[in-house]
């Protein structure tokens, strides 16, 4: 348990640390936060931190600099979310409503914004559903015995596949059984539609199963679309001067897997009204090559179960409060854009 003393001098180091990259000295907390406590004093109660785990030294004649562990104790206990003026939400809002109408682009924008915000790297996923559900068909002729299916999903993505008929079928035949159709399986998973009980013609029976086949494919076969801006920024912090250092970091973002550089645990449920933000820092993350940074992420949620996730990748001498705040705004832009889309 912690004085407040030593609560007081952690959130100084810290904030210090984030703002200089430089060790914090006791001169330095002495005449810039005018703390009525003497050098020698406050060099004690630093050392009481180091004794904690809370912050290093560097080499002997340095300063402190707060450990992942000190981080940790920060982002749970001193952590102050910085509060968007009213301009800046209003900026960030005209922006995604003179964009493209389109999730995707909306995912881009957000990508981008967090990363030219914070100075760091951002991963913006697009809303996807767990199960992929039929939002509507359509059959289309190509030729008395050939038609294509075309499947809209829930998320907007869309699937097809050429049909072989049993028999010639005009347009207008196929649209009505297209019609048909969709009363039965529109807004349902592959194996909803499987579960049915029915009275089929083969040419129903062929569609069903050609849906379900899709659906099944696009389930697991379809990465999550993802976005990731700025690492050129993310590597321009001190941090990372050592080029191996560099090498290692860039593996893991250039492979572009986003379920390794950002486990999937760290993404809260956007089921939350609070949207909860979540943090990894440092060594608690499970790839070493990530355990130079801290991760903020939360996730975004949709009509029919929809499901993005937007994250921060930076530094772990980052600006908690102020990535925190950003990363919950955008989750719940995302969700006024999807309500717009799907209304």
């Amino acid at each position: 348990m912690l004085t407040d003393r030593r609560k007081q001098l952690l959130q100084h180091i810290v904030e210090e640390y984030v703002e200089t990259a430089q060790p914090v000295g006791s001169r330095t907390l002495v005449d810039k936060y005018e703390l009525s406590l003497s050098p020698a004093t406050i060099r004690n109660e630093m050392a009481a931190l180091e004794d904690e785990g809370l912050v290093a030294q560097p080499h002997t004649s340095a300063g402190r600099v707060p450990t992942d562990t000190g981080y940790r104790y920060y982002v749970e206990t001193l952590m102050h979310e910085e509060s968007l003026t009213e301009d800046l939400r209003q900026t960030i809002r005209h922006q995604f409503h003179q964009a493209a109408r389109e999730l995707e682009e909306w995912a881009r924008l957000a990508a981008a914004i967090l990363a030219t915000r914070l100075r760091n790297a951002a991963v913006v996923t697009t809303p996807h559903s767990p199960e992929p559900r039929v939002r509507w068909i359509e059959l289309v002729g190509v030729h008395d015995y050939l038609a294509l299916l075309i499947i809209v999903l829930e998320e907007a993505r869309v699937l097809q596949q050429t049909l072989t008929l049993d028999q010639p079928f005009s347009q207008e035949e196929l649209t009505s059984l297209a019609r048909r159709l969709n009363d039965l399986m529109a807004g349902k998973s592959a194996a909803e539609i499987s579960e049915q009980k029915m009275v089929s013609s083969p040419v129903e029976i062929s569609v069903r199963q050609a849906t379900t086949d899709l659906l099944k494919a696009a389930d697991e076969l379809t990465p999550e679309p993802s976005f990731m801006v700025g690492v050129r920024d993310l590597l321009k912090q001190p941090e990372f001067t050592e080029g191996g250092r560099v090498v290692d970091l860039l593996g893991v973002l250039e492979e572009r897997n986003i379920s390794k550089a950002i486990p999937i645990s760290a993404g809260a449920d956007a089921t939350s009204e609070e949207h909860t933000v979540s943090i990894i820092i440092g060594g608690e993350h499970p790839v070493d090559e990530m355990q130079l940074c801290s991760v903020v992420s939360t996730r975004y949620g949709g009509p029919e179960g929809l499901r993005g996730m937007l994250s921060v990748v930076g530094p772990t001498r980052m600006h908690y409060g102020r990535n925190v705040a950003m990363v919950r705004y955008m989750s719940t832009l995302m969700e006024e854009m999807l309500g717009v889309y799907f209304a």
